[in-house]
């Protein structure tokens, strides 16, 4: 997943945005403004100035011609261009005309009434300079005053957010997983702290001595719940075994013996398996690879006398051989588990295991399972077909090896239709490293 953007990258975002907002509109304020005075100000000054030259020139012929420090004005009377300078003689069309030459900068306004024409040119060059002077120099003062106060901004609000921000950064860098106890050291953090994240730290203190009091709880009872269920079971077989020396027994009571028997079993891995998933420790690989064909028909023979109860057949079909680095009893729970879930769910029919290069397929011709079903198989003490009662299991199997599959980073899909049976593929990675 992307790594979200910190409270300060934010804020720097948001103060570039905003310096180059202010420098966007001041730059157009400034082409505006030059446009302005040079394209609509000074050309309606130079023609306002033209008319008035004409209203009093048709009365007294003797008006003087315009000529001021930046304004000069020639008369070319009846055509006689005589007067006029050679440069402005060529520019023929009546209007406006931009002069830049050389160190002159003019615009040129010729006007004609009744076959005499006006020329008049005016140097705007000291206009622009004062429009520096007195227009973009003080522009930029300002702007350089905004720019001051927007950093100063920015800086105080990176020293106001500084303390989420290294609570953040404690936080990200804290190792969750290898800690055996969630012991925040926040002491420091609460010198320059305020208001606001001082109770955000508060918080997490009680979250945190709420959490690891649970921790301690669960690993309490996992220990004592170890302990104290192991014996019951431990004695239990040791009797079974007492009384399986016993040889001159009826074939009825040589029967039920061997149904507690593979009660005591199975007692026995649904205890170890759920002591597994309770540990929170990692669970160390082996050195060597274990050969999972291999393990798959030891549960296959183990789980053959069931099978012929239901009247199935058990099948294995290996296309390649499958090793993986991890423990021999996590492989066992789940490859048993989903054929012992195969076997009480069919009738009378195949369960077949195949085994690829990466993946564990359990194949049965069962009842199937519709869409709705689908949907819930993997929940804890979930049965497809309530009808099938104590038969069909408790209803942990597959939400045991879902649990498993999940802390080993294993993928697991199940397709299925009523009436034609179920498939459940699991996906490994060989040579997988430590579980979570």
């Amino acid at each position: 997943m992307a790594k979200r953007k910190g409270i300060r990258a934010k804020l720097g975002r948001a103060f570039a945005i905003q310096v180059t907002i202010i420098s966007v509109i001041t730059l157009g304020g400034i082409v505006a403004a030059y446009n302005i005075i040079f394209g609509v100000v000074m050309r309606q000054a130079l023609n306002d100035e033209a008319e008035y030259f004409w209203e009093h020139y048709e009365n007294d012929a003797g008006h003087p011609i315009p000529d001021v420090y930046n304004l000069q004005g020639f008369m070319a009377a009846n055509g006689d261009l005589s007067g006029v300078p050679a440069v402005y003689r060529d520019l023929e069309p009546i209007g406006f005309t931009q002069l830049d030459a050389g160190d002159q900068q003019a615009l040129l306004h010729v006007s004609e009434r009744n076959g005499d024409r006006l020329f008049m040119v005016f140097q705007y060059e000291q206009v622009s300079d004062l429009a520096f002077f007195f227009g973009i120099v003080p522009l930029s003062l300002v702007l350089l005053l905004i720019y001051g106060m927007s950093f100063v901004t920015y800086r105080l609000s990176q020293r106001a957010i500084s303390p989420v921000v290294r609570l953040g950064n404690y936080l990200e860098a804290f190792d969750f997983e290898g800690e055996r106890d969630i012991a925040l050291d926040l002491g420091t953090l609460k010198r320059n702290a305020d208001a606001e994240v001082m109770s955000m730290i508060e918080a997490m203190e009680q979250f945190t001595a709420r959490l690891n009091a649970f921790i301690e709880r669960e690993r309490v009872f996992t220990r004592d719940a170890g302990h104290e269920l192991r014996t019951p079971v431990a004695v239990f077989r040791g009797s079974l075994d007492l009384l399986e020396q016993e040889q001159e027994r009826p074939a009825y009571e040589l029967r039920a013996i061997r149904r507690m028997r593979r009660t005591v079993e199975d007692m026995e891995s649904l205890l170890e398996t759920l002591l597994m998933l309770a540990r929170e420790e990692e669970i160390a690989p082996p050195e060597r690879a274990v050969r999972v064909n291999d393990v798959i028909a030891g549960q296959l023979d183990l789980l053959q006398p069931t099978a012929e109860k239901a009247g199935n057949t058990l099948a294995l079909h290996e296309s390649a051989e499958l090793k993986l680095k991890v423990p021999e009893k996590v492989v066992e729970i789940v490859v048993g588990n989903l054929i012992r879930n195969a076997i009480n769910y069919t009738s009378g029919g195949r369960v077949d295991v195949v085994v690829t290069g990466t993946s564990v397929r359990v194949q049965d011709s069962g009842v199937g399972m519709s869409g709705d079903q689908l949907e819930n198989v993997f929940e804890p003490f979930y049965r497809a077909d309530e009808s099938r009662g104590a038969a069909a299991g408790h209803g942990l199997g597959l939400s045991i090896a879902k649990r498993l599959i999940h802390r080993w980073g294993w993928g697991i899909s199940v397709h299925s239709s009523p009436g034609e049976g179920t498939m459940v593929e699991v996906s490994f990675e060989p040579d997988q490293g430590v579980g979570r």
